[in-house]
């Protein structure tokens, strides 16, 4: 389980995998600070980029990256900022995600 917060619209989205999560986050909206990510515990993911994203004239690499421990809020601190939450049966509200976080 992984859960990734998207910044503009503070939706929570649940993940049952990190490359679920890689695959639906593009790396240019994770670099430009969109995406927070966190660990099945409410642990903080940092981003850690192997290849940068790159920004040309017509062009828009995503770059790659990869999640590790990190520092920063948990999620559980950052439950009063979400708006909404989207994941499997059982984690659809933000009283579910935190029932699941204490679990």
């Amino acid at each position: 389980m992984l859960y990734a917060l998207a910044t503009d619209d503070r939706t929570l989205h649940v993940f049952s995998t990190e490359a679920e999560a890689i695959s639906y986050c593009e790396g240019y909206d994770v670099a430009s600070g969109n995406w927070y990510f966190f660990a099945a515990d409410g642990s903080p993911l940092d981003v850690v980029f192997s290849e940068p994203v790159r920004e040309g004239t017509f062009l828009i690499t995503h770059g790659r990256y990869a999640l590790s421990p990190g520092t920063g809020p948990s999620l559980q601190e950052s439950l009063a900022d979400i708006a909404a939450v989207e994941g499997p049966p059982g984690l659809q509200s933000i009283a579910e995600v935190a029932r699941a976080l204490t679990s």
